[in-house]
């Protein structure tokens, strides 16, 4: 393990990310927090001393704003304090704390995680004051990141240097999250997934000490945190990123709603042949319907954006071009880059929702699969909310980095797949969620089985998922499970989801050690025409 930093101005500068550690109460915790126990007083003063941020206490204004998670599923379970960490001293602060205290805890800037992992019972670590983003001086465009930073101010000081990164659409995400799960958008078919673009990081380990990770120091430590997923090897509190240089994009907004099956699968198919310029999303949005009622039309739509390039839009959409409804599509055409992103940017209000997620080729999809996709679109039950099952385009850059080379093993695909459940509990019954969350599991399951879909995306956490750890981490995972043998072999962090230490020195990446999932995960990639 590196040495501890030493302290500076700049470290106390540097953030801590948003789900980049979550710990909740598991069998074989290192933290075995009892139900109902609580530190004396003098703990908690002991915590507001360390803590330069601040604390919060379940009386104090503002608490519920700030522990309320993005998925309402998760609402329910509220934090005995919140530490708002200014510095990483803080946050180093906050770990020895809950060890002393034997306290479960979890680490937040935005809150976005899907399965609820920024969550607990304990000691909720607030990063949103650790944020910023600024040149490394005397680089050629690397930019110190830090931890706490959600997309919305990463947008604005990045639109100051003119530079861009991978970057998602919603602006309250947390950047760390994002990046260490992988980090999907529609840059990435230029530019590899947002950690392929990570040159370096720093973080909290469970010992306590602030370490830097890059290719030449603590170098497996690096790989695992370029798609590992937050939470598992330490608290994150910066990250170095190379940037590249904006340009003029033509975004656009397409909407079809006549012959929907045949229009999807001409996108499908003809759209896995575009430039590495082009990035784009699919949605398939069935309405929402009250019981007795009847459902509106089902739309398609796609969202997405062209960097400046040779080929038009009528080019790549080919066939679909003037099947689309123009009165509902918008196209703003080379617009400066981050005027376009204002265009696509996203707010998302907190709902209660859960995602199931794959990666398919375009060859496997055929008319019987598609044909399928409707067909379960058709049996939704009546929910009080729209859902959508969506296919997010991936492949060019992406597939230019090994399967191995980062923690971020799904390369290879032209596709990922999801497939939504939303609700709105005061007015959804409990037999109405389950209802749905069933329809989505089978229809999830149904469309794997006919395309030949693997895989699941760590940043979509599904608590659902059986073999969550190979359709995360697929080969990859007996390595992670090495890193964190190496960085945290008593599962401070942990949760529902976390990768597990290696319990022997086991050998790199050959399938035919692999769990059962992550070995059929890599021989369906190979197997994928």
């Amino acid at each position: 393990m590196a040495r501890e930093l030493r302290s500076s101005r700049r470290n106390f500068l540097v953030g801590l990310g948003g789900f980049a550690a979550a710990a909740k109460l598991m069998p074989g915790s290192a933290l075995a927090f009892e139900a109902g126990a609580c530190p004396p007083p003098s703990a908690w003063s002991d915590l507001a001393r360390a803590v330069k941020g601040g604390v919060l206490r379940p009386e104090d204004p503002f608490f519920a704003d700030i522990c309320r998670p993005n998925n309402l599923r998760y609402g329910a379970t509220l934090p005995a304090c919140i530490a708002r960490c200014a510095s990483a001293r803080d946050v180093q602060a906050c770990i020895a704390w809950v060890k002393r205290q034997n306290m479960p805890f979890a680490v937040r800037s935005g809150g976005h995680n899907y399965a609820g992992f920024s969550t607990t019972p304990g000691l909720l670590i607030d990063m949103s004051r650790m944020a910023g983003v600024t040149p490394v001086a005397g680089s050629d465009g690397l930019v110190t990141v830090q931890g706490g930073t959600l997309n919305l101010l990463a947008y604005k000081q990045m639109e100051r240097m003119g530079r861009t990164i991978t970057h998602g659409r919603c602006d309250t995400v947390g950047a760390a999250g994002f990046l260490l799960g992988g980090g999907i958008g529609f840059n990435m078919r230029k530019f590899g997934v947002g950690a392929d673009l990570m040159r370096a990081t720093e973080l909290v380990t469970a010992d306590g000490h602030l370490v830097r990770a890059d290719a030449g120091t603590d170098a497996s430590l690096y790989w695992a945190c370029r798609g590992g997923g937050g939470g598992n090897f330490g608290i994150n509190t910066a990250f170095t990123l190379e940037t590249r240089p904006v340009d003029a994009v033509t975004v656009f907004n397409l909407t079809w709603t006549r012959d929907l099956p045949k229009v999807l699968k001409l996108l499908l198919t003809e759209l896995a042949s575009a430039p590495d310029d082009f990035g784009s999303k699919i949605a398939v949005t069935i309405p929402s319907r009250q019981e007795g009622c009847d459902r509106a039309p089902l739309t398609l739509s796609i969202l997405g954006q062209l960097h400046g390039s040779d080929t038009s839009l009528k080019d790549i959409f080919k066939s679909t071009w003037e099947l689309r409804d123009q009165d509902q599509s918008q196209i703003k055409a080379d617009v400066p880059y981050w005027q376009g992103q204002d265009f696509l940017t996203e707010t998302t209000f907190p709902y209660y929702y859960q995602e199931k997620s794959s990666y398919m080729r375009a060859a496997s999809i055929d008319d019987e699969a598609i044909a399928a996709m409707f067909d379960w679109a058709g049996r939704m039950p009546a929910t009080s909310m729209p859902v959508s099952f969506k296919f997010f385009q991936v492949g060019g850059a992406i597939d230019r980095v090994g399967r191995t080379e980062t923690a971020y093993v799904h390369r290879g695909a032209d596709w990922l797949f999801t497939v939504e459940a939303n609700w709105w509990s005061p007015t959804d019954s409990t037999l109405q969620v389950t209802q749905a969350l069933d329809w989505q599991q089978r229809f999830t399951d149904d469309v794997n089985r006919r395309t030949g879909a693997v895989g699941a995306f760590q940043n979509f956490s599904d608590p659902s998922l059986a073999d969550w750890q190979g359709a995360y981490y697929g080969e990859n995972l007996a390595r992670l499970a090495e890193v964190k043998r190496a960085v945290d072999p008593g599962m401070l962090f942990t949760f529902a989801q976390a990768i597990r230490p290696a319990e022997t020195p086991a050998r790199r990446n050959p399938s035919s050690a692999l769990p059962g999932g992550a070995r059929r995960e890599a021989e369906a990639v190979e197997r994928l025409p």
